[in-house]
This record gives C-alpha cells, structure tokens and sequence, in this order.
C-alpha cells in the first residue's frame, strides 16, 4: 500500500521558488530523463533548496527518527501538454515533490500494482514517499511548477 505523507510549506517560500523559476526557465532544458517539460537539471545551486532541505529535515526526523542528507535535486517548468514518464528515484531512498505551481486537471500520480493513483494538487504541497515508488505527470493543460527533492540515510562517518 503506498505510504505518501502529505505537508505544506510557507506560502511565502512557495511565491519566492515560483517567481525565482518564471524569472530563470528561459535558461532550462528538456534535457532529463523522463520529465517532458523545461528543467533545471540536476543540483542547481538555487538558495531555496536549501530553505526545502531544512524543512524537509525536521518532518523527516519527525517521521522517522533518523537523520537524513541531501542527494539530488531539480525544479521544473511544464507547460501545456508537458509531461513526465512513469519512473522511481532509486537508489535513493525518500523522495519528495513540492507543487510550486498546481495544473488544475491535478496531473501527478502514483502507480501501484497496475492502478494510478491521482494526487489532487494543491499549491505549496509537499509530498514525501519511498523513493521505490513509481510515479509519473499526465499532460498538463496549464502550466505547472514542482520541485524535486531526493534523501538519503545521512552517515556518521569519523574522519
């Protein structure tokens, strides 16, 4: 049974990753993978992340009661008729995607056992889940803004 945990973060956060990429998707690619649709690419070197990864820490914590770091990263543009093929974020081992900007058709979903399982969107929402999961982007028919966050266990490693 997917286990997807459901957050938001600040809406002030949320307004300054959307005008920050209306300001800078003119610079991005469809160069990823699976995702149709103007990104970032891999670990910008964007300050918001930061503010994403601090937050994401603490509800991580809290959740799990382990410590977790940061992976890799990405933010992207989709416009209409952009997409995004089924696909999972392994090896990593939590994931979260934040709604910047919602498409009203509410095109994400989650695939398990052969069934879709639509994500109503919502501006500013953040969902954290097993990084197993697959998951993909129906076409959108308005634009959409998400951020792409991907953790692993952090390591005590003694230098």
């Amino acid at each position: 049974m997917l286990n997807i945990v459901v957050t938001s973060i600040q809406p002030a956060l949320n307004n300054t990753i959307k005008n920050f990429v209306y300001e800078e998707k003119h610079k991005w690619k469809k160069d990823l993978k699976n995702v149709k649709a103007l990104t970032s690419g891999f670990n910008p070197h964007y300050q918001f992340f930061d503010e994403l990864y601090d937050f994401s820490y603490k509800v991580l914590k809290k959740l799990t009661k382990r410590e977790w770091q940061r992976s890799c990263w990405w933010a992207n543009y989709y416009s209409k008729s952009n997409y995004c093929d089924p696909h999972h974020h392994k090896p990593e081992t939590l994931s979260a995607i934040v709604i910047v900007k919602s498409s009203p058709k509410n095109p994400l979903y989650f695939i398990e056992n052969n069934e879709k399982y639509d994500i109503k969107e919502q501006d500013g929402m953040m969902l954290f889940f097993d990084s197993e999961y697959f998951h993909g982007v129906k076409a959108c028919e308005n634009e959409r803004i998400t951020c792409t966050l991907d953790f692993i266990p952090k390591t005590n490693e003694r230098t």
